[in-house]
């Protein structure tokens, strides 16, 4: 059975962890299957302190993973759930947000084109 479980990085009183999907037969530092995030509790800023990547997660929670208590608890901290059936694991991309419009819109319009010049007639 694959897990989503916390594999311990880091030094003595600085803890740091990858999540990742493993088999519940390794051992928990050994090779994962794939790293889906991280989890920093030292980090001074909470945004930052637990990084995930949503999709390959609700991809494996999809096909059976299970995840651990810890797991779980960011998990439901980060509002990642599992999808409904027949609902896609992939989550749609956001569309790029359109650049701000300049505030001077006479200084910002084209410039109008030169009128073409006549050629000049040829010397004999």
């Amino acid at each position: 059975m694959v897990r989503l479980r916390m594999k311990a990085l880091g030094r003595r009183h600085r803890p740091f962890f990858r999540i990742c999907a493993i088999d519940s037969r390794k051992p928990r530092d050994g090779r994962p299957i794939e790293e889906l995030g991280y989890y920093d509790p030292m980090a001074r800023n909470p945004e930052s302190q637990t990084v995930l990547d949503v999709s390959r997660i609700r991809y494996w929670l999809s096909v059976g993973a299970q995840p651990s208590e810890k797991v779980q608890v960011l998990l439901k901290k980060a509002g990642v759930k599992k999808p409904a059936p027949g609902e896609p694991w992939r989550l749609a991309e956001a569309p790029a947000a359109p650049a701000p419009a300049p505030e001077n819109s006479a200084a910002s319009a084209p410039a109008p084109a030169p009128a073409p010049e006549a050629p000049a007639p040829a010397a004999t």
